[in-house]
């Protein structure tokens, strides 16, 4: 109780240093503004900020899409809804980056910086590495460069792995989170809620698509947890919801047993997911 009390008190501490800084930005804002460069972005302005939530959107629709891709789709971006959608999501991060390039920023000392050289320089080492894996498209590069574009195959399959480094994006995410705590128009109760609820969700939703993977490398035989003739009934949004519910029951504990891993690869995975879980959770008691 005293740690939980201990935790509010420096976190609305922390929010009345943060508004602080916040109003001596906004004090001088206006005067900022005026002096910005022809193409320079004021990062407090209200269209950026309404991109960068946007950006955030996206990194969240990635985490789910992408995972549920490589688990769940064909392979070989067979379908043209997915990569109709991969194009999207590229060319959303692509034009983020170009906008980075020509972003104002606030330096150590609160001075925001106007000059071209020192926002390429900063921004170079900050995030642009990171964001630039994010944009790389390996798997559609690799699919052109093997001819296996748009190809159902266990091959194309085992490639889409490759997506998985698109979800260094999520930073944008955890960002995001770090940014309301400090917002004193949302409170701590609802905050923690949503934070928590959406971090649970991401994580179930993970390892139902990395049990599924699993179970898909295997053939679904009768020795995995989920059979062919399970499989062979349902579609693709069916096996996802029964991946989920196995996934959601094993997080809660609660475990009815109807689904279960039935060889030692999936035992093994099942049992970091349980033990990574209970990890979890005692870190959030602390």
């Amino acid at each position: 109780m005293t740690t939980a009390f201990s935790s509010v008190m420096s976190v609305s501490s922390d929010r009345e240093r943060v508004k602080s800084y916040y109003n001596s930005i906004n004090n001088n804002q206006n005067n900022s503004r005026k002096a910005v460069p022809l193409h320079v972005i004021f990062p407090w302005g209200v269209a950026y900020k309404t991109w960068w939530g946007f950006t955030v959107f996206a990194a969240g629709f990635t985490i789910f899409f992408e995972t549920y891709e490589v688990a769940f789709s064909s392979g070989g971006l067979a379908k043209s809804g997915s990569l109709i959608v991969e194009i999207i999501l590229l060319t959303i991060f692509i034009l983020d980056i170009i906008i980075n390039f020509n972003l104002a920023y606030y330096d150590e000392n609160n001075k925001i910086i106007f000059n071209r050289q020192c926002i390429f320089k900063h921004y170079i080492r900050k995030m642009f590495w990171v964001d630039l894996i994010g944009v790389i498209p390996f798997y559609l590069i690799c699919l052109q460069a093997t001819g296996t574009l748009g190809e159902e195959s266990q091959f194309t399959q085992n490639l889409g792995l490759l997506q998985l480094l698109k979800l260094v994006r999520i930073y944008r995410v955890a960002y995001f989170f770090s940014i309301l705590q400090y917002n004193r128009k949302i409170s701590l109760i609802s905050l923690t809620l949503i934070r928590n609820f959406s971090a649970a969700l991401v994580w179930t939703h993970v390892w139902a698509c990395i049990m599924f993977f699993i179970a898909r490398e295997s053939a679904f035989g009768q020795d995995t947890w989920l059979g062919s003739e399970e499989v062979a009934d349902m579609s693709s949004f069916e096996n996802y919801v029964t991946a989920l519910y196995w996934s959601v029951v094993t997080f809660t504990t609660v475990g009815y047993g109807d689904f279960s891993p039935a060889n030692p690869i999936e035992q093994i995975f099942g049992m970091i997911y349980m033990l990574l879980n209970v990890v979890l959770m005692v870190r959030r008691c602390w």
